[in-house]
């Protein structure tokens, strides 16, 4: 048995400043447990709960001159005397302008009357009654946003016939200098050539900013996206879903997997193709199907799936069938694959021989299957057909 000072040894402790508890260090968050006076998990998520002092302190941006939280500064910044807000930080550098003449309507006005992405713009920004005159414009005059596609593949806004358009809010330059590229080439392009094209287009664009607004990241919620190809961000879903359509003709992840589809496809197209041209007739492949069925269920296995491969059909025509009894004889009812599939897995059954179950294996003595065909019927269905129309009759 472990003494206490072998146990402290092993599982260090310390004292809640709140609750007095001795506690170990899992029931602390990491920067408590660096103080000397600690307080855990349980006792900080009720303290913080609610009304918090620090997360109602504020202090005044030296840049916007907003009155922002805790939160809403980086951790040195909130301690520095001229400290920025998030915002600032990101997108601006400090400046010790106070005003700025806006460029619409040639008043000067103090930093409060400028959002941060118009301030950045120098001589050119907009104050915040300009800014929204000229938003009301843009939205009035939007037209179907539809695009339209030239008769060398060029793409353009179907409004204005323009390959960028503000008004439609289109920028279709980059993904025509692909289309152009491609046309004078007569080839697809590499990824290098997409890279090469996509820089030179691109060179000042921040893969740290919104491609779309220039915000770092949404202003509710603090956070932002980016495209797994690691080459743009959004600072909100809006964002994203309105340059997809763009975005998608130059996307490294998309692309690739645009061309893992089309692989499987063809690969399906040409399985589908090379299926075995047997040549036998709906009487003899009725035979064949009964032999392998009757020889699977008296134990011969792998009969069923060695017949299918053969026949190049799924082994659950036959394993998924039944044999019918009737005064002609004895007849297969195929079993239909796509209906076990979607009931069973629920999926949806492609065409192919081997869906679901991979490449085929052969597992037993080989046997032609459509050799015994030909032959014709064996001498126990001659048997079991005649005994059938005895009885009938």
């Amino acid at each position: 048995m472990k003494s206490d000072g072998e146990e402290e040894q092993h599982h260090p402790t310390k004292v809640c400043v709140h609750c007095g508890k001795k506690i170990t260090k899992a029931g602390y968050a990491k920067r408590q447990w660096k103080r000397e006076m600690p307080m855990c998990r349980p006792c900080a998520k009720e303290c913080y709960k609610g009304c918090s002092y620090q997360q109602h302190q504020t202090k005044i941006c030296s840049q916007c001159n907003k009155k922002c939280v805790m939160d809403q500064f980086p951790e040195k910044e909130w301690e520095s005397a001229d400290g920025m807000c998030r915002l600032c930080f990101e997108y601006s550098k400090k400046s010790n302008e106070l005003t700025r003449q806006c460029q619409e309507c040639k008043l000067v006005l103090p930093r409060m009357q400028f959002d941060i992405y118009q301030w950045r713009k120098g001589a050119d920004a907009l104050c915040h009654e300009c800014r929204d005159q000229s938003t009301e414009k843009i939205l009035g005059s939007l037209g179907s946003r539809s695009t339209k596609e030239l008769s060398d593949g060029i793409l353009v806004c179907e409004r204005h016939s323009l390959e960028r358009c503000d008004d439609c809010m289109m920028d279709f330059i980059l993904p025509n200098q692909f289309a152009r590229k491609r046309k004078s080439l007569g080839r697809d392009l590499t990824n290098d050539e997409y890279e090469e094209i996509s820089k030179a287009y691109m060179p000042n664009i921040s893969k740290k900013i919104c491609i779309m607004d220039g915000q770092p990241m949404c202003p509710r919620s603090g956070r932002k996206l980016r495209c797994p190809c690691n080459e743009v961000t959004y600072c909100s879903k809006a964002c994203h879903v309105h340059h997809w359509t763009i975005h998608k003709m130059t996307c490294k992840v998309h692309l690739e997997k645009a061309k893992q589809r089309a692989k499987k496809a063809e690969e399906r197209k040409n399985l589908a193709a090379q299926l075995p041209k047997h040549g036998l007739t709906d009487d003899q492949l009725n035979s064949i199907r009964i032999e392998a069925f009757f020889a699977e269920n008296t134990g011969a296995e792998h009969s069923i799936e060695e017949c299918a491969h053969q026949l190049g059909e799924h082994p659950l025509v036959i394993g998924g069938g039944s044999v019918q009894m009737g005064k002609d004889g004895q007849k297969f009812v195929k079993g239909d694959v796509a209906k076990i599939y979607m009931e069973k897995c629920g999926t949806v059954w492609d065409g192919s021989p081997r869906f679901g179950l991979g490449p085929y294996v052969q597992q037993k003595t080989p046997f032609d299957w459509i050799a015994k065909a030909r032959q014709g019927k064996s001498q126990q269905e001659i048997e079991i057909e005649d005994f059938l129309r005895g009885t009938s009759l």
